[in-house]
């Protein structure tokens, strides 16, 4: 037999395991959910009846809501300008830590 007939049966010898264990696991898969049924459906999980949202009983909640949403916001962006006080150029080309250098140094040759 020539090798590229060798490596035809050897290719379809691997492809018949990799599909048969993947069947297996189906099978597995199939018997656990029929041994261990889910409490709810799908159908009752997708409805949109079964998703329950914060009681808002006016508009006076939904604003308050709001403007809380806003300043989390606020505070985030606040918080995140401090830590870039330098140009973005010159943060981008500093390196992170000591593995980037030795990093650099081999694509370099330097080391």
């Amino acid at each position: 037999m020539t090798e590229f007939g060798q490596g035809l049966i050897l290719s379809g010898i691997g492809l018949l395991i990799t599909f048969a264990a993947l069947g297996i696991l189906i099978l597995v898969i199939i018997a656990l959910k029929s041994l261990f049924p889910s409490p709810v459906s799908a159908e009752d999980e997708l409805s949109p009846d079964n998703q329950k949202a914060p009681d808002m009983k006016d508009n006076q909640d939904r604003e308050k809501l709001r403007k809380q949403a806003a300043a989390a916001a606020a505070a985030a962006v606040l918080a995140r300008g401090r830590f870039f006080k330098d140009d973005l150029g010159k943060i981008l080309e500093s390196p992170r830590g000591s593995w980037w250098d030795k990093s650099l140094d081999q694509v370099h040759r330097k080391e």
